[in-house]
């Protein structure tokens, strides 16, 4: 399975999103025999919808009811449907994302992490799934069929009013770096954690490179919605991954010393973001930790910083496990000196802009990763954008189409 191509793609509960979902309940229906003598109804209403929906008070509502081998598909909402879903459009995006072919685990942690970022109230469900085998497995298809087809919302103000994050991109446009405290649950910096601590030290005294290859984890790493929405602000919408590593800091002098994450750019460095980073803290970071320290404002100088380079103004970061720093804009950081026994172990997921070559390599990705993922994954590893993909035909105009579009969101 290989991504959606770009122009089938659609905003979650959009008009072309409901009549998507609209044929294909009609096709699965008349498909399926053991359908003919049922009954069964979902109703969905989510506020706070992108106002680019054109929704009534930015609320999007659709329900269909099966019927002794019929189906109807509204628009609206039914308040006698058996299932009743309402909540946070945004909040709800995520789960609209996350496949189910990925397998209970990941559905399972998508639900957690989702609760853990809004809250269990976010959304409301009244009644129950279905006992009905096939009304289980049409709505499993269902849903897997739009996740293929769903977009990250492309309304990017709206999103990040939504998740909270407008202090945090006013902070790394000024000050060159930023935190998402708590970004993700405990249980899951746990899990991250032992994985990342294996393949550091199965393959490097201290890091790694290539994790996204290595466990489904890492996918699920690389589309954070708060880290990507974040990215997204520096380095734009189209942006694709460049690398991710862990690292395993044992106690001692920092092993990274002053730089900025900009590899084989010359100074002056450009006035647009190149690249973005996300380092993951799976563990404390407090002072004794060893914590990246950081000189804000540095990026405004635009330049590499020299190895005798005064660092004054730096400063720690700070950060509780399970958070997530991001700097760009090549902003001047390095590895602070580790006194605490035991090791740091950390994620650094880099993100760049569309034009941006990739240093991790990502050829072995597969129609597998694909068919668990979302197009959001396509779009990280460069199938969206045109780069690439012109021939003998001349250029591809749907994928220059679409990241232009994408990009000017």
């Amino acid at each position: 399975m290989q991504p959606t191509p770009v122009d089938q793609r659609c905003e979650f509960l959009s008009t072309a999103w409901l009549a998507e979902a609209t044929a294909f309940l009609q096709q699965e229906v008349r498909a399926r025999p053991a359908l003919r003598n049922v009954r069964w109804s979902l109703s969905e209403t989510f506020d706070d919808a992108p106002p680019s929906l054109g929704a009534p008070n930015n609320c999007v509502s659709w329900s269909f009811a099966i019927q002794d081998g019929d189906i109807q598909v509204l628009s609206n909402a039914s308040d006698n449907a058996e299932l009743c879903v309402t909540g946070d459009y945004q909040t709800i995006l995520a789960m609209a994302q996350t496949v189910y072919a990925a397998g209970p685990d990941a559905v399972a942690r998508a639900r957690r992490e989702m609760q853990h970022r809004a809250g269990e109230s976010a959304i409301k469900i009244k009644g129950a799934m279905p006992d009905n085998p096939e009304i289980a497995a049409l709505l499993s298809a269902l849903h897997d069929h739009m996740t293929a087809r769903t977009i990250e919302n492309p309304n990017f103000e709206h999103r990040v009013q939504r998740l909270g994050l407008t202090r945090q991109i006013q902070e790394l446009a000024t000050n060159g770096y930023t935190v998402i405290e708590n970004a993700v649950s405990h249980a899951f910096a746990v899990e991250l954690r032992e994985h990342v601590e294996r393949e550091v030290r199965a393959h490097h005294p201290f890091t790694t490179n290539g994790l996204m290859m290595r466990h489904r984890l890492f996918e699920e790493v690389a589309q954070h919605p708060l880290a990507c929405t974040i990215a997204q602000s520096a380095v734009g919408h189209g942006m694709v991954l460049g690398a991710m590593s862990g690292t395993y800091k044992e106690a001692g002098p920092g092993l990274i010393d002053i730089h900025a994450d900009y590899p084989l750019v010359r100074d002056p460095y450009p006035e647009i973001g190149l690249i973005a980073v996300a380092c993951w803290a799976l563990d404390d970071w407090t002072l004794e930790a060893g914590p990246t320290f950081v000189i804000p404002g540095s990026h405004k100088f635009r330049r590499a910083p020299k190895r005798d380079e005064p660092r004054d103004g730096a400063v720690p970061i700070l950060m509780p496990k399970g958070s997530i720093a991001l700097w760009a804009h090549g902003v001047w950081h390095w590895q602070g000196a580790r006194s605490l026994p035991g090791a740091r172990v950390a994620i650094h997921v880099t993100y760049n802009r569309v034009f941006v070559r990739q240093l991790d390599d990502f050829s072995a990705v597969d129609e597998a990763f694909y068919a668990r993922n979302p197009p959001a994954f396509s779009t990280l590893m460069g199938q969206d954008d045109p780069f690439g993909k012109s021939s003998y035909r001349g250029h591809d105009g749907k994928r220059f189409a679409y990241a232009g579009k994408m990009m000017q969101s």
